[in-house]
Parts: structure tokens; C-alpha cells; sequence
């Protein structure tokens, strides 16, 4: 099952680019959520091949969750390939230049269950599509206004 969602940023690709792949701030709000999520080996560095683990509660049960940076290109995408409990996820951006001062930040998530309870999930999911969707919109929405809010900061000085 696949969620699209993108937004437009007014800001410079790099500047997206570095604020978007930043995960200190993707990080900071899943344990705000109630997750444990650890870096794996204490990188400081985004790069290809970093990986976290932790557990994540996912209707009502916490489950095991591991996740990696597996494509990284600077200005144009990154891809996270997620499992967690029996799921198997792949998050990707991707980053768009449709001007000097805007960039477009288009997401996709993609859900492919390995278990009967993952299918359940998915299917739950399916129902609340819409509500799935709107909460992506929300998020990549304060994450572009947060991006833009800073370009505009630092083009000041």
C-alpha cells in the first residue's frame, strides 16, 4: 500500500536537502510519540548505511523496529527501508527544483505486510486512507514551513 504526499518549499534545493535529511528532528518526534529509537554504532554523520533500532507502538502493542539509510543523493533523494514488526516499509524523498528559491519535496511511503497481523494493519489503514494521508500532508507541511522559516532567516543574516 503507498502514500504519496509532496509539498512545494520555498527555499533553495541544498538548503531543503539538508534540513529534509537531517534526523535528528525525525528522531526528536518519534520519541516525543512515546518510541525508543537508538542510532545504531552512535554515527553522527548522515550517510548511506546508517541504521537505528527500537521499538515503536503500532495499534496499541509496541513492536521491534529497525530501520536504514539505504540511497542517499545529495540534492535529489533519499530512501529509509523500514521493518517493524511483521511490515516491511520503504520511505523515499525526493527533491525537485522548480525554481532558485523553490523546492518541491515529494514523499511516497510504501507498506508491504509479512504477517497476518501486519495484513490486519494494512487493512485498517486502507479504511483510514484518507486520515493517513491528511497527517502526512500535516507533518511534511510544518516540516517545509519549519525549512522555509530558516532560509528566510539565514538569507537576513
Amino acid at each position: 500500500m503507498k502514500f504519496k504526499v509532496a509539498e512545494d518549499v520555498d527555499a533553495p534545493i541544498g538548503f531543503v536537502f539538508e534540513r529534509m535529511t537531517d534526523f535528528s528532528q525525525f528522531e526528536a518526534d518519534v520519541k516525543r510519540r512515546g518510541a525508543d529509537l537508538r542510532r545504531v554504532g552512535n554515527w553522527t554523520q548522515i550517510a548511506e548505511g546508517v541504521q537505528w533500532r527500537g521499538a515503536v507502538q503500532v495499534r496499541g502493542k509496541k513492536r521491534k523496529i529497525e530501520a536504514e539509510l539505504t540511497e542517499l543523493v545529495p540534492d535529489e533523494s533519499a530512501k529509509v527501508d523500514i521493518t517493524v514488526g511483521g511490515m516491511e516499509a520503504v520511505y523515499q524523498m525526493a527533491f525537485i527544483a522548480l525554481s532558485p528559491e523553490v523546492t518541491r519535496v515529494a514523499t511516497e511511503l510504501d507498506l508491504k505486510p509479512r504477517t497476518l497481523t501486519a495484513r490486519l494493519i494494512i487493512q485498517t489503514l486502507k479504511l483510514a486512507r484518507g486520515r493517513v494521508v491528511r497527517r502526512m500532508t500535516r507533518n511534511l507541511m510544518r516540516q517545509g514551513n519549519q525549512t522555509a522559516a530558516a532560509w528566510r532567516q539565514a538569507a537576513r543574516g
